[in-house]
Formats: structure tokens, C-alpha cells, sequence
């Protein structure tokens, strides 16, 4: 016969029912077939060898026998072989019989049956398999409809006590060094709800990644002094096992194994969706707090606030109980703030974690103190740590007792919250220069608000000057504005300063920074031809232009007394009159404009037409020839409602209300919208009551057209915009090169190595740059200088340079020149690697490569949508919480400057990918 059935080893218990009788010679064949023992029992004494004795390999009931409740049970969780030897197949709910041979056939068929009942292969188990097997995809339903991993747990349980018949469940989810049961049957109390993972079978499979499949607990190598019966433990999730227990050893076949790691993948999906969406909501809700708590963090004063704010949010926000702040003072640690007092006030140098983070200026994730190569437990026990150092002597830790409590989603938002800390710190700490420049950038945009919002060329030119005085700290200063062919002194009281004379366009520096257009900064006067101070005791000065508006000048009695950044700093001052400047000089020509306007009202050559009141309706009376070219209206309209003609639908609401003030005595000076023979135009309306605070009875009606008027004030505030454009542009672009300087100049403090001086200096000269170009956008409205031919590697690499790249790496193709403003081109890559590593992952790698009509850059970071590859070029576009949207911006402005075309696409590795074409 096949299979193991004929090893001598092989022991088959012959049972009897009531009434039947064993063929003859059935016992003997069956013994020389199996060449094994076989052994006659009665039905009555069958529990009782089966726990007694050594288990058989089969069970052969010969006929149908009535057994009790508590032989079904022994039979169903024993590991022998059951085979029915009757007349007549045992129904579907004896669960306990494997296989059925009828009567009539002969030994061998009844071994065959043996043999495929031990390899699960009858005809009986496979529909039995089959079944279970549906109803557990029919339960896999309810486990995809779990609303949290706790009621995932429980319907686990659920299904495989009612699916798969599995009388014992549970799931358990390992927590630091201990398995939790986090849902079990009702009928588990004797098993412990937490076991040490090194002492459980459980804790065996999740550590191995394993199902583990038990068929005697007593002789396995975790089981106690009282431990007995079977079990499959199936990992899923990488911390938690689905297990099926019994109190009786063998109790599972290799079916309910492949049942149970089927049900354990399907809870292991679900696990896993569940997880990802509460890690979703935790940091979503993290992101929003902690943005929400990054302007208090922004706002401190000093850094023992910073401290104490940083603990207090890691509490609060990313829910760690013990939290805390070292910084290195003389030879050691020095706690300055924590929301855990018991933690030790200080450490000596070279302790653990905290050396490791301040020395090598690196995170760590620490899950056992004790055991890891770096971290060290201050008094031998086990613990977790999180540890983020901040720039420049200080750390931050999170601390628990239990080990394993800390992934690398907590050490990301500890590392965001300390991020936020030490930029805050490196504000509080920064020099009074650095503070003063930003104080002074503050102060500007508050002046320039000032001089927006000044309503005549004497206001400005006061509060001009008056912001040159208290912003900038200049003692002496002169404005002198274009008169004729003549610069023209002007104070703040309206009077020629002391001194000031006016003078001609061509005339010393003044005239030369006129006609230049550039700004001038003399550090000796002495040294400077042009220069003709009106007192001697004038050293040094700066000269810049006011648009094409006149010139702002500045003096001192001591020379160098003005650097790169007074003159910066003063041409952003005026650059903001020039524009207000125009803006005054235009509102006071239209104001002059309607005031001439009313008083010439009986003989403007405006459209014009008198009325009188009826009901409420102005009734046309008479209309002038102005009136009719204008409106195509003559005399066929009078005596009818000048409402039904002119007034179009949207503003009939505002006619009525006219006509209301004018029946009280009111009169009506506005500007509104009305239909004309040439369709829609905009007109200043003065109407004129006859008699004004009485009742009306009629009046007249003058339309001045200003149309151009509103087109030029539309104009006007599409400049301002620009201006406004050109504000955010100069913040965005120079905040790379500024942090830059700021970042090697305290290194250079740190170390008083003066080389890095030469950063700084580099990273000055580019932000002066930056401003000299982005002035000349203020005033010209040019984009792009003089083009010459341009090596793109070259410009590439030094935008590289110039950009905190962190991890990122640069890929340019050698070879390519193309014509451009190299400057531009060079700030065009600043932005478009700025974009890659803002928005590509943690360590991008970036391209430049030529291609048939021009260059690309590429990264490989997630891309851009595809909805959205325009959109993102637009201004104040940005994909992350703290972009500013102005990066894609600048570039497409440079490239359209340039008479090139720029896309955005997918690139080769998913990533985005910037095609620039038509380049020469």
C-alpha cells in the first residue's frame, strides 16, 4: 500500500458499534497490511485509551456507533486518522469522522481511505475544507468593515470562532518587551493576559516573522510546569499574532493551519490600512498643532522661554511624558528646562546619546539604552530615548522607561519641533547687526505702508524723508525732484533745505545718478571726482535714483560712513517713493481733473441732460449734442425715464438708490457704469439738484467720461501689484544666501577659522546681486541684462553652491552653453533645486541635461500631478505648508525673459521634470 499507513510503526484501533461484528479475518488482513499493531477496543472504553495510551495512527469504526458528546470532542482534536467502515455514510455534522469506505469493499480500499484521511485528502475533509474555506472569505467582509485595530481584534476573534470553529482564539500585540491579548475568546480566562516575549510561543513567532504550529505545548521548549494542549500562533502586522489554542494537544490538523495564516493575511491587510490611517490622522493632527504652535515658539523672547516652550509642546503636541533640554556648559550637560523633574539636572561630557547628538550634530532612535552601541542607560536599566540636537550646544531628548516606545515618525516631528526651536534660537542669538537689518527690513515695509497710503506729493516727500531719518539713521539727507531741465531740492516742510541748491541734469553726482539710473556710493569725497559737497565738512555720501522722478542723496561728516546695505537698504526705500510718487501725482491730476469738471459743469462739452422727478423717476427733460454722440439719444427720449436707456440691468439697485437721495435734496457725485452707443463706459456722475436738503422736483445730470481714467487706474494698481510681486520676490530669492551667511559666519565665530569669511563674503556679493538686478526689474520692468554665452554646467553648480542641498546630489552634463543673463540663469537654477529638495524627498538627486532644443532639470522625488504641472508656475502656489510660491514663479518670469518656454512634466523616474525650449 502507498504512503506511511504501511510502516511497521503504524497502530490502528478497531472500533465496534453496538450490534455489528468485525468481518473474519478482518483484524488479521488489516494487521498484515499495515505490518503494525491492531488493536480491538469498545466504544465505551474509546476516551479512555486515547488519553490513556499511546495514539494511534487510524480509527476504524466498523458500522455507525452512537458516541457520546465528550468521544466526539477526543476524536475531533486527536491527530489520528478516523475512517468509518458501515453501510451507510455518517451525516455531514460528524466533524469527527475523516473518511468513509462502504462495508461491501474490500482491505485495500479501506487502507487507501486510511491513508488519504492521514494526508487530509478524502473526500469528506475537502469538502470540509472547502466549506470553512468559503465561510471564511464570506467573514474576510466583516474584517475589511473594521472602523479601529480594536475592532479589527475583536471581529478576528469572532470570525474564527464562528467560521473556522475554532473554539479558543485571541490576538495579542507586542509592546516594548511584553505580548498584550488585546481580544480573545470568552472562554480564555486561564490564559495571562501579558507574557514576556522571550517566554511565549507568540513571542516567538512575531520575533521569527513565523507561523509557529504547536502540537503538544507541554514538550515545547516555552511551556511551564502546568502548560499542556496545542496551538497555532501566525504573525501578522510585524507586532501582533493571531493564535488558535486548545487545552488538548493535537487538536490541529495542517488544514486549520492554512486557515489560520489565511485569515491572519486578510487581518494583516486590514492591520496594516488601519495603521496607516491613524498614522495619517496622528500626523495630520501633529502637522496642524504643531504649525498652530510654531508662531509661539517663533514668538519668544529669550531662550529659557524657547526651552521651556519646546518641552512643553513635545508634551502637549507629540504626547511625550518625559521631555527635556540639555546645554553644554563648561564640561558637561546642563538641564535648562523639562516637564519631568525627576530626570538628572546634568550629565558629564561624553555621556551617551546627548555627546553623540551635540558632538556629530545627529539624531538618534534608541530602543534599548542598555543594549545599544552608542546610547548609554545612566543607571543600568533599559529605556527608550529620542535625541535631536539644535544647533550650536544644545540637545533635546524624550525619555521612557519602556523600550521600543519610539519610531521614526516620532523622531521626524521631533526633529520639525526642534527645527522650528533653533531657528528661533539663531534669531534670539544673532548679532545686533543681523537684528538691526531685520529691524531696520520691518521698519521699511512699515514706511513703505506710510508712503502708499500718503495722499499728496507733500506727504510723501515728508514721510520720505522722515523714514530716511528715523529707519535708516541718515542725519543729513536731500530729495530733489525733476523740475524742468533742473533737480530741485525739497524739504519736509514743503521749503528748500539749507544749503540745497537746485541743479542742472548734467550736473555733478546728483545729475550723473539721474541720467545713469544707478546708485552711487562714495566712501571718500575726496577720492570722487564728481563730487562737490555744499559744505566741506561732508566726508561721504550715497547718491540714488528716484525713478526717473528725481534723486535722493545722503551725507556724513566722517568717511565710510555708508556700506553696501545703507545703500540697499535706501534704494528699497525709494524704489517704494518712486512708485508712490506717481501714484500722488497722478490722483492730484484727476482730482484737478473733476474739480474742473464741476465748476465748468454749464458748459463742459460732456454729456449732459436735465430732468425733473416723477413718482420718484428722473423724466428727461433736454439732453446736449455731447449727450447724444455719446448715448445715441436725442430728443426722442424726452419725457421718458433716463433709467429704461442708459442704466443697465446690473446697476438698477444703484439707480434706485440715486433716485432716493435726489428726491431728499441730495446731490450725486460717483462714478458709475452706463450704456452708450459704444457699448458699456465708465463716467464720473454729478448730479446736480435744484434745490439741495428739500424735497427735489429735478436737476442736472453731467456724465464725464473716464473711461482712460480707470483704465490708468487699473494700470496703476497692476504696478503696484508688481511691486508687491517684487517685495516677495526679493525675500524669497534672498533667503538661501542670507541664511547661508548667517550659518558660516557663526561658524567662523565658533572656530576662528577666517576662511569661512570667504562663504560669507560670496553669499553677501550674490544677495547684492540679487537686489542690484532685482532693483533694475523695479525700475526698467527687465527681467534679463545682457546676454552672453553662458556655460550651463558652470552656472549650475554655482546655483548649487548657493542652495542648503543637505543630502541632495547634483548630476550635470558637461558641454552645453547656451545664450543668457548668466546671473538669471543662474537664479533660475537656484529656484528650480530649491523646488527638487523642498519638495523631493529626504536626498534627491537632481539633473542637468541638454536636450534637442534646449536644457532640462530633473529630479527623481514623487513629481508633479499632472493637474496640476501648470498651476504650480503661478504665483503663490505651493505644494508644502511653509512654501511661499513664489520659486516656479521666478522661473518661468526668467524664462520668458529670456524668449524661452518652459514645462513641467513627468521625468524618467517618476519624479518632476522642467523641459526648457526654444533656447539658442
Amino acid at each position: 500500500m502507498p504512503g506511511s499507513v504501511a510502516e511497521p510503526s503504524i497502530a490502528v484501533l478497531v472500533v465496534t458499534a453496538a450490534d455489528e461484528t468485525v468481518p473474519d479475518g478482518f483484524v488479521d488482513t488489516l494487521a498484515d497490511a499495515v505490518d503494525g499493531e491492531v488493536e480491538i477496543v469498545e466504544t465505551d472504553a474509546l476516551a479512555e485509551r486515547l488519553r490513556g495510551g499511546r495514539c494511534p495512527t487510524a480509527i476504524v469504526f466498523v458500522g455507525d456507533p452512537s458516541l457520546s458528546e465528550g468521544v466526539r470532542d477526543t476524536l475531533s482534536t486527536t491527530a489520528a486518522a478516523v475512517v468509518v467502515y458501515a453501510g451507510r455514510e455518517p451525516d455531514a455534522e460528524s466533524t469527527h469522522v475523516d473518511g468513509y469506505v462502504e462495508r461491501a469493499a474490500d482491505i485495500d480500499r479501506l487502507l487507501t481511505e486510511i491513508d488519504r484521511a492521514r494526508a487530509g485528502e478524502t473526500r469528506r475533509q475537502l469538502r470540509a475544507a472547502r466549506r470553512r474555506m468559503t465561510e471564511l472569505h464570506a467573514g474576510t467582509a466583516d474584517i475589511a468593515a473594521a472602523e479601529d485595530v480594536q475592532d479589527l481584534f475583536e471581529r478576528t476573534v469572532e470570525v474564527a470562532e464562528r467560521v473556522l470553529s475554532f473554539d479558543h482564539c485571541s490576538v495579542v500585540v507586542r509592546e516594548g518587551d511584553t505580548m498584550v491579548a488585546r481580544a480573545r475568546s470568552a472562554n480564555v480566562d486561564w490564559l495571562r493576559e501579558r507574557v514576556p516575549v522571550a517566554e511565549s510561543i507568540s513571542g516567538r513567532a512575531v520575533s521569527r516573522g513565523e507561523t509557529i504550529h504547536v502540537d503538544d505545548v507541554a514538550a515545547h521548549e516555552t511551556a511551564g510546569d502546568e502548560t499542556q494542549g496545542s496551538g497555532i500562533s501566525v504573525p501578522f502586522g510585524g507586532d501582533a499574532v493571531f493564535q488558535t489554542i486548545s487545552r488538548t494537544p493535537y487538536a490541529f490538523d495542517e488544514t486549520d493551519r492554512e486557515l489560520a495564516e489565511l485569515l491572519a493575511t486578510h487581518v494583516g491587510q486590514a492591520y496594516e490600512r488601519l495603521r496607516t490611517q491613524a498614522d495619517l490622522t496622528r500626523r495630520e493632527r501633529v502637522m496642524t498643532e504643531l504649525h498652530e504652535a510654531a508662531p509661539r515658539i517663533v514668538d519668544a523672547e529669550t531662550e529659557e522661554e524657547l526651552y521651556d516652550l519646546t518641552v512643553e509642546i513635545a508634551r502637549r503636541v507629540l504626547q511625550f511624558d518625559h521631555s527635556c533640554v540639555y546645554v553644554v556648559e563648561d564640561d558637561g550637560f546642563r538641564m535648562r528646562a523639562t516637564t519631568d523633574p525627576s530626570l538628572p539636572a546634568t550629565f558629564d561630557r561624553g555621556f551617551g546619546a546627548l555627546e553623540h547628538s551635540y558632538a556629530e550634530g545627529e539624531s538618534l532612535v534608541v530602543d534599548d539604552t542598555v543594549e545599544h552601541e552608542i546610547a548609554t542607560s545612566r543607571d543600568g536599566e533599559p529605556r527608550s530615548v529620542i535625541s535631536v540636537p539644535f544647533a550650536d550646544g544644545a540637545v533635546f531628548q524624550a525619555v521612557t522607561d519602556e523600550t521600543g516606545s519610539f519610531d521614526e515618525r516620532d523622531l521626524e516631528f521631533a526633529e520639525l519641533l526642534v527645527s522650528y526651536a533653533t531657528v528661533t534660537r539663531e534669531r534670539i542669538r544673532s548679532e545686533a547687526a543681523l537684528r538691526d537689518a531685520r529691524e531696520t527690513t520691518e521698519r521699511l515695509h512699515v514706511a513703505a505702508t506710510e508712503l502708499s497710503a500718503a495722499e499728496s506729493e507733500d506727504a510723501l516727500i515728508r514721510r520720505a524723508i522722515e523714514a530716511a531719518s528715523d529707519v535708516l539713521s541718515f542725519d543729513k539727507s536731500t530729495l530733489s525732484l525733476r523740475r524742468g531741465d533742473t533737480l530741485v531740492p525739497v524739504g519736509a516742510d514743503g521749503t528748500r533745505p539749507d544749503g540745497a541748491r537746485p541743479m542742472d541734469l548734467d550736473e555733478g553726482v546728483a545729475g550723473k545718478t539721474y541720467r545713469s539710473g544707478e546708485s552711487v556710493l562714495i566712501h571718500d569725497v575726496d577720492d570722487h571726482g564728481d563730487a562737490e559737497p555744499v559744505r566741506r565738512e561732508y566726508r561721504s555720501a550715497i547718491s540714488i535714483p528716484v525713478g526717473d522722478l528725481g534723486v535722493f542723496q545722503a551725507v556724513a561728516t566722517e568717511p565710510s560712513a555708508f556700506d553696501r546695505d545703507d545703500l540697499s537698504h535706501a534704494e528699497l526705500l525709494m524704489a517704494h517713493v518712486a512708485v508712490s510718487l506717481a501714484r500722488t501725482r497722478t490722483q492730484a491730476d484727476l482730482r484737478a481733473e473733476r474739480d474742473r469738471l464741476s465748476a465748468l459743469f454749464e458748459n463742459v462739452p460732456d454729456a449732459a441732460l436735465s430732468f425733473e422727478l416723477v413718482d420718484g423717476e428722473p423724466i428727461v427733460k433736454a439732453v446736449n449734442s455731447a449727450f447724444e454722440d455719446t448715448f445715441g439719444f436725442g430728443e426722442e427720449i424726452v419725457g421718458e425715464p433716463i433709467d429704461d436707456h442708459i442704466v443697465p440691468e446690473e446697476a438698477e439697485s444703484e439707480a434706485g438708490t440715486f433716485n432716493e437721495r435726489l428726491a431728499n435734496g441730495e446731490s450725486i457725485r460717483d462714478e458709475v457704469r452706463r450704456m452708450t452707443a459704444d457699448g458699456m463706459r465708465d463716467f464720473l456722475l454729478y448730479v446736480v439738484p435744484l434745490e439741495l436738503d428739500a424735497e427735489n422736483v429735478g436737476g442736472y445730470a453731467i456724465y464725464s467720461d473716464i473711461s482712460e481714467r480707470k483704465e490708468r487706474e487699473r494700470a496703476l494698481r497692476r504696478q503696484n501689484e508688481r511691486l508687491d510681486e517684487f517685495a516677495s520676490v526679493v525675500s524669497h530669492d534672498l533667503r538661501n544666501p542670507l541664511s547661508v551667511a548667517e550659518g558660516y559666519l557663526e561658524l567662523a565665530r565658533e572656530t576662528g577659522d577666517v576662511e569661512h569669511l570667504a562663504t560669507v563674503s560670496d553669499a553677501v556679493e550674490r544677495m547684492r546681486a540679487l537686489v542690484d538686478d532685482l532693483l533694475r526689474l523695479a525700475r526698467e520692468g527687465r527681467v534679463v541684462g545682457d546676454t552672453e554665452p553662458v556655460d550651463v554646467a558652470v552656472a549650475a553648480r554655482a546655483a548649487w553652491g548657493s542652495v542648503d542641498t543637505g543630502d541632495a546630489t547634483l548630476e550635470v552634463e558637461d558641454g552645453l552653453v547656451v545664450e543668457a543673463d548668466e546671473d538669471r540663469l543662474r537664479e533660475l537654477f537656484e529656484n528650480l533645486f530649491r523646488n527638487s529638495i523642498e519638495h523631493g524627498g529626504s536626498a534627491p538627486t537632481v539633473r542637468v541635461e541638454a536636450t534637442p532644443t534646449g536644457f532640462a532639470v530633473a529630479d527623481d522625488g514623487p513629481g508633479i500631478p499632472a493637474d496640476r504641472r501648470e498651476e504650480v508656475f503661478e504665483v503663490g502656489i505651493s505644494t508644502v505648508e511653509d512654501g511661499t510660491g513664489f520659486g516656479l514663479a521666478i522661473v518661468r518670469r526668467i524664462a520668458e525673459a529670456h524668449g524661452w518656454s518652459v514645462t513641467a512634466t513627468a521625468g524618467e523616474d517618476g519624479g518632476a521634470r522642467f523641459e526648457f525650449d526654444e533656447v539658442e
